[in-house]
């Protein structure tokens, strides 16, 4: 998936009147301002009660739902590209939470999807660098994750997640 379609899949969500938080790949690229690597896809955190509205925004730009596994997330997916939609449910805290399968759940403490990134030379809105390196904790890293933890903790002055080092 190219920057030209992540942002026209922004801008339509953005129009929409929904907020959307790049994480991921190019999350990763966003907060790095600049593209690292090639993306399959764009993962997106966007408000649960904002899904459906979500979904039919996107559904004017050519994309459809290929996996509802709701309340964990969904995939929609055009000729253009793939949108993965992490619902989460926001409390009055501004913290908030996405459900994942067999009861996991993920934090994200208010202002974690509020970092300033860029893509294509635009401003977006993505997950914090610390938000990142926290969800790359709870899986297995493949290569390309490797490298987008080590670009971001040294870019940020992190440390790496003990699966990430050396």
């Amino acid at each position: 998936m190219d920057a030209t379609e992540v942002l026209r899949v922004l801008t339509v969500l953005d129009a929409a009147g929904i907020s959307a938080g790049l994480t991921g790949g190019w999350g990763v690229d966003a907060l790095l301002r600049r593209q690292t690597r090639a993306h399959g896809d764009v993962d997106l955190g966007v408000a649960a009660e904002s899904v459906d509205s979500a979904i039919d925004a996107l559904r004017g730009i050519g994309y459809a739902v290929t996996l509802d596994q709701r309340p964990a997330r969904l995939v929609l997916v055009s000729d253009e590209g793939k949108v993965d939609l992490h619902p989460i449910a926001w409390g009055p805290s501004g913290a908030g939470i996405q459900t994942g399968f067999d009861g996991e759940t993920f934090e994200y403490p208010p202002g974690s999807l509020d970092a300033e990134g860029v893509i294509g030379g635009l401003l977006v809105r993505c997950g914090t660098p610390s938000r990142q390196l926290t969800f790359h904790e709870r899986y297995v890293p493949r290569d390309h994750d490797r490298a987008d933890m080590a670009a971001l903790a040294e870019q940020f002055g992190l440390q790496l997640p003990p699966a990430y080092r050396d």
